[in-house]
């Protein structure tokens, strides 16, 4: 990449540069509409996601069934790491930057880290055209489903961003993670990006099943909505030997 700082970086060349980094997953988005007054000098966000390991090492059996924990710390460790690899070519352009760490990582005392909360990665990864907003309230990916962890950047650099995002949701009349849910959380509705900030998902009821889980096992983890998913299970199969 040595020869790349040279010159104006092209998106291709970011998204490259990242991949072989470790993203499983790299996206550039206008996310000018709706951002909060304090970031409105940032308007390109750099989204990334590297995919969880095979869900069968993540699995916590209970006596009602199995839990799926989608938190791996390694993972977001390896996205920070992406994150200040990617600042620090913007900031050698001259371009401001500012790192969006995983949601897991938001914990921080900081003074920077009051704008944390002011930005979501779906946000991100849905204008940069990487998923979309499942029934379950996560981020879907066509090929990963929600098995991923995702991270941003935001910038004034003029990078060529996404010319075919994710306006609506592409669960159409699947609804294993509503009739999966534990807690009947998740109402069967689709996402639009046209609806505004509108939550899918009983917040109360998803905290209370989280509690009882705590009570039942040590951690407050369910995880069966992005266990059941769909999208990405095929993927999963292929890497176990399962199919073809």
């Amino acid at each position: 990449m040595e020869s790349a700082t040279k010159h104006f970086l092209a998106a291709f060349e970011i998204k490259n540069y990242l991949l072989k980094m470790g993203a499983t997953l790299v996206g550039i988005g206008d996310v000018s509409h709706g951002l909060a007054v304090e970031l409105r000098h940032l308007p390109v966000a750099i989204s990334l996601a590297v995919r969880h390991p095979s869900p069968g090492r993540n699995l916590i059996y209970a006596m009602q069934g199995p839990l799926y924990s989608s938190r791996y710390e390694q993972v977001d460790l390896m996205l920070e790491q992406i994150q200040k690899k990617v600042v620090n070519l913007l900031r050698s352009q001259g371009f401001k930057s500012l790192a969006i760490p995983p949601d897991t990582h938001r914990r921080d005392n900081r003074f920077i880290a009051r704008l944390y909360p002011l930005f979501s990665h779906k946000m991100a990864a849905t204008c940069a055209g990487l998923g979309w907003i499942g029934k379950n309230g996560l981020l879907v990916n066509e090929i990963y489903g929600p098995r991923l962890s995702w991270a941003t950047v935001l910038t004034n650099a003029p990078l060529e961003v996404c010319t075919s995002p994710y306006v609506a949701s592409r669960c159409g009349n699947c609804r294993r993670c509503v009739d999966a849910c534990p807690a009947g959380a998740i109402s069967d509705r689709e996402w639009s990006r046209d609806e505004g900030p509108v939550s899918h998902i009983d917040v109360e009821a998803c905290r209370a099943q989280l509690e009882k889980n705590r009570q039942l096992v040590g951690e407050d983890l369910c995880g069966l909505c992005i266990l059941v998913c769909p999208r990405g299970q095929l993927l999963s199969a292929r890497k176990k030997g399962l199919t073809k």
